[in-house]
């Protein structure tokens, strides 16, 4: 019985601490000085709203979401990378995301992402002249783990579950939307 009692200790504590947590062992975190982090936007962004609601078919008052516009092509025009949140675009292997460009004034979809958790990482290396991200995964049945999304063919992978594992030494970079989800964070939209 006291194990059961410690496994459930466990996993709320890690679980508020919004920490991966694993029935058998916790997974191992990537070193913090490999690593900064960025909380996200705190601003509305109206037209950033109309893009993503138009994709997802949303209604205000469905999510909130999360962005950071950072620069993943080093062209000097940061893309922002959207995080939603809510019981429309979450399931138990996370929630969806998008990467938009701004073109003339209007949000452009780059890439669309499910299973998504936070932060995600923005790598130091790049394939094809765009940032290599990576995504932690887990819940659903998927083993814990960071995968590595490379852009080719004009996008990034939709899922991150199935993309090629990355070693704990390999996740260096900017972590982005690295807020805490516990506390009511987010913008309303």
């Amino acid at each position: 019985m006291k194990s059961s009692h410690t496994l459930l200790f466990l996993v709320v504590l890690f679980s508020f601490l919004g920490l991966p947590y694993n029935k058998t062992h916790a997974i191992q975190q990537p070193h913090s000085a490999t690593l900064s982090f960025m909380k996200s936007e705190t601003n509305k962004d109206e037209k950033l709203e109309e893009a993503f609601s138009k994709i997802f078919q949303l209604q205000p008052g469905d999510v909130k979401y999360y962005y950071n516009r950072i620069d993943l092509n080093e062209d000097g025009t940061p893309e922002t990378f959207v995080y939603l949140s809510g019981p429309s675009v979450c399931g138990t292997g996370g929630c969806s995301a998008l990467i938009f460009q701004k073109i003339n004034e209007e949000y452009k979809m780059l890439s669309r992402f499910s299973l998504v958790r936070t932060p995600i990482i923005i790598s130091e290396t790049s394939t094809n002249g765009w940032k290599d991200l990576i995504m932690y995964v887990t819940g659903g049945g998927i083993e814990p783990s960071y995968k590595k999304l490379t852009f080719a063919e004009g996008t990034y992978p939709l899922n991150p579950s199935i993309q090629q594992d990355v070693e704990i030494d390999e996740v260096k970079g900017v972590g982005i939307i690295s807020d805490n989800m516990s506390e009511d964070t987010g913008i309303t939209y």
